[in-house]
């Protein structure tokens, strides 16, 4: 039989440059997995907008929505979270105490939007990837 072989190359790099690579290649792929011109369903954003809430939003928010009286509002009934432009718009600039999340993905923006939007009796539908790309411009 006829086999072709390539060649094999091995490039011998520092630990420090390999863990380089790894993180770029993550990135590379959690980019690729966060795509946002697709629509999402539902239940994704919230699943997703779950974990950025509680890494990001509820050490002031608290766990349940209500925040803490007089220093951060409540997020449960909040006519801030129901009004998407107003939403989108306090997640990218910040507002008072708190920061911008413009760091976060459009993805991770419209999952926590969507989370905050269908949680603690909020009912104020979802938010898309395409709506905060569309705000940063």
């Amino acid at each position: 039989k006829d086999h072709a072989f390539m060649p094999i190359v091995v490039n011998v790099i520092s630990a420090e440059d390999y863990a380089k690579w790894v993180a770029e290649k993550r990135t590379q792929m959690a980019a690729l997995a966060d795509d946002p011109s697709k629509t999402w369903t539902h239940a994704d954003l919230m699943a997703r907008g779950a974990k950025v809430y509680q890494a990001n939003c509820q050490v002031c928010h608290q766990p349940t929505g209500q925040g803490v009286p007089g220093s951060f509002p409540a997020l449960a009934g909040s006519k801030v979270v129901s009004n998407t432009p107003e939403q989108v718009a306090l997640l990218l600039s910040g507002r008072n105490a708190m920061p911008s999340w413009k760091g976060l993905s459009d993805v991770e923006l419209a999952a926590v939007a969507t989370y905050t939007k269908n949680s603690w009796g909020n009912s104020a539908g979802d938010v898309q990837p395409a709506e905060f790309k569309a705000a940063r411009k």
